[in-house]
């Protein structure tokens, strides 16, 4: 599941506030949470493996490869 789907799936309409609580939990900027979830940039490995914990693994290093 790619970023995008999760938070569509999770919060519905994915507004600016939803990618602010969402890079919050990560611990990362809301410009990198914006640019992952457009594609525009792949996180790092320690981000893969933050995002993959805070989604229960429904975002994983799997989901990234080719992005």
């Amino acid at each position: 599941m790619t970023l995008q789907e999760y938070l569509e799936k999770e919060y519905g309409d994915v507004t600016g506030k939803v990618i602010e609580r969402f890079a919050k939990k990560v611990g990362y900027s809301i410009f990198a949470v914006r640019k992952w979830r457009a594609g525009e940039r792949c996180p790092r490995p320690r981000a893969i493996v933050k995002i993959a914990k805070v989604t229960n693994g429904q975002v994983s290093s799997n989901d990234w490869i080719g992005a």
